[in-house]
């Protein structure tokens, strides 16, 4: 069995999978619960500024008919004033509005933002390995930005637009029945024609948004080959070259996104000076004849004005929500994914007493290429082992799986007895320690990285660690000591140092099981030696296992495991082995030659 993921709207296949509009609809009605009460407040706002908008056109008929054609100053001036109070009244409601919308907006940014995050760290080491991190950065930035306003103020523009049309029908129907219908009959025509523009921009958009993925896992891709990139010339070219060819794709889909929403307002329009016409002769008619007063064919006028306005806006509006709703799939696909290893329900804090880890008839594989095939081994409470082997043998493997961040797909990886699903996380992998052959390091003093490995330790806890590792000369070497601040990803440390701060972060924890994967084999001898020394230090008392490329650091270990194609070739001590003749030997010979074989075969035979 394989780790299968579907990347936030893409299947299996590689085609966008749809999700229902009515399903994303409600899924983002749902994300803006938290900000219920300002919508609340928000929602009465809208009703208080459509009231106020509704009266417009009625107190202009007023001073018309009222005011102007009966010449009655007082009444002119009467209205005039009432009018003036309405803008004001319409003003202040608009200011809070506004200041609504954009703390909701930014409200619900937030709180996106935290889900998808929260959902990310959630996520197995197969999920994330297996994205690109551009892919997943454009998901919390771009993705989610696109969906705010639309989620947001949209949702009020929705609300208020719609009201809009039914609060106007209902008094231009109450002014004249069959200018109404007249002036309704192209309605039919716009929502054809919008129809048509939301499935093409839908379409549109969706593309936009997954070649701006692409350019974003592009750049983050190229910022941090940068190095590779300028010392192979050839490869700086053929980034260049795909950067060029995403990057107008991207463009491409862009424009053709704009064109097709650039197109939406010119239509609509267009179809509404029909309907205007209409409203011209037709009732310019009526109050020739006397059956329409000036003053209601005006504030007829107006009506149409606000019916038709947000029947444009919300149709342009809908061409701007399948943007949005493209974007909503991506982050709604992606917070519905499943992780493959999960907590169990019933797993507890279980205390690593000896140390003892278990493999048991263990099979894995990533992605279909098999790794393990019923691998059984066992290391012993407080035994130093090393793991070796050519690349691909699986010795990085074992590591995950004692450390559950993968589940083998049969048997089991037992610590102390037990299997590791029944730990929770937090108790399993807080008493294990794994320093990696690539320490992460963080934009922090170094203090700080160093009290990752155990955030509530003191700053005295820590120096300590320090002076007991014997790295106390490594800290010395930093212009601030403890306090120097680490550029992102440790680029202004040398290899040796960042991989000090990582073992002392992995011991500041005291794990009951040390794992070092790899943790000298970019190391210079100096660097190499000092933690060797530490590695002799801390290894006393708990459970180690080491996986090396460096066949000088598996000399520290009780036993050594030699493994290929998943299989366990040979196993014993490093002198044993050397006089088997076997893999482990042909091994040495590899990285030291000949020689130092022939002397260690002599000086063993003389000891005998």
């Amino acid at each position: 069995m394989s780790h299968h993921y579907h990347f936030h709207g893409v299947e299996a296949e590689g085609r966008p999978k749809e999700v229902a509009s009515s399903v994303l609809a409600r899924w983002l009605l749902r994300q803006l619960s938290p900000m219920k009460f300002a919508i609340a407040i928000l929602i009465a706002a809208t009703f208080a500024t459509l009231a106020l908008n509704m009266a417009g056109p009625y107190i202009s008929k007023l001073i018309v008919d009222e005011g102007i054609t009966k010449k009655d100053a007082e009444s002119l001036l009467h209205y005039s004033l009432v009018l003036v109070a309405v803008a004001a009244a319409s003003f202040a409601l608009g200011f809070l509005r506004n200041y609504l919308t954009g703390f909701v907006n930014q409200r619900f940014l937030f709180e996106m933002r935290r889900k998808v995050f929260d959902h990310l760290e959630e996520m197995d080491v197969s999920y994330v390995s297996g994205e690109r991190t551009g892919k997943i950065i454009s998901l919390v930035t771009n993705d989610i930005e696109a969906i705010g306003d639309v989620a947001t103020s949209g949702t009020m523009e929705v609300m208020i637009g719609a009201l809009t049309v039914v609060g106007t029908i209902y008094l231009m129907v109450g002014f004249h029945l069959m200018l109404s219908l007249a002036t309704f009959s192209i309605v039919p025509l716009m929502v054809i024609v919008s129809r048509y523009f939301a499935k093409k921009t839908r379409e549109a958009y969706r593309l936009t948004r997954e070649k701006i993925s692409e350019l974003t896992s592009n750049v983050e891709q190229g910022v941090s080959g940068s190095k590779v990139s300028q010392s192979f010339v050839e490869r700086k070219e053929v980034d260049s070259i795909t950067f060029r060819k995403v990057s107008g794709e991207t463009m491409r889909a862009n424009i053709r996104a704009r064109l097709i929403f650039s197109l939406v307002n010119p239509s609509l329009n267009a179809i509404r000076a029909g309907s205007l016409a209409i409203l011209i002769v037709y009732g310019g008619s009526l109050v020739a004849s006397g059956e329409m007063s000036v003053g209601t064919l005006i504030a007829f006028y107006g009506y149409s004005e606000m019916f038709f306005r947000p029947i444009i806006t919300l149709t342009t509006f809908y061409s701007t929500v399948q943007a949005a709703l493209a974007a909503a799939e991506r982050v709604y696909l992606f917070l519905g994914t499943k992780p493959t290893v999960v907590e169990l329900e019933g797993s507890r804090d279980i205390e690593i007493e000896r140390g003892e880890i278990v493999f048991k008839d263990v099979s894995f594989g990533y992605g279909g290429n098999e790794v393990f095939e019923e691998l059984n081994l066992v290391v012993k409470p407080s035994e130093v082992v090393a793991i070796v082997g050519p690349t691909g043998a699986g010795k990085t493997t074992i590591t995950n799986l004692i450390m559950r961040l993968y589940d083998p797909q049969s048997g089991k990886v037992l610590i102390d007895g037990r299997d590791v699903k029944e730990f929770k996380y937090r108790s399993l992998r807080g008493q294990i320690s794994l320093v990696p052959q690539e320490p992460i390091l963080f934009n922090d003093t170094v203090l700080n990285n160093i009290r990752m490995g155990k955030r509530n330790s003191s700053d005295e806890h820590v120096k300590n660690i320090i002076s007991e590792l014997g790295m106390d000369d490594l800290i010395k070497s930093l212009p601030e000591g403890f306090y120097t601040i680490v550029s992102p990803g440790g680029s202004n440390l040398s290899v040796g140092q960042r991989q000090m701060i990582s073992f002392a972060r992995a011991m500041l924890k005291d794990p009951k099981i040390l794992i070092l994967d790899e943790a000298t084999s970019s190391l210079d001898p100096y660097t190499e030696s000092m933690l060797q020394k530490a590695m002799v230090r801390t290894m006393r008392g708990r459970t180690c296992i080491l996986i090396a490329h460096r066949l000088s650091t598996v000399k520290l270990a009780q036993r050594i495991i030699v493994l290929s194609n998943g299989k366990i070739l040979e196993e014993g001590r490093h002198e044993e082995l050397i006089l088997k003749g076997g893999a482990y030997s042909k091994l040495y010979e590899l990285q030291f030659g000949a020689a130092p074989i022939k002397e260690m075969e002599q000086a063993l035979v003389t000891k005998i």
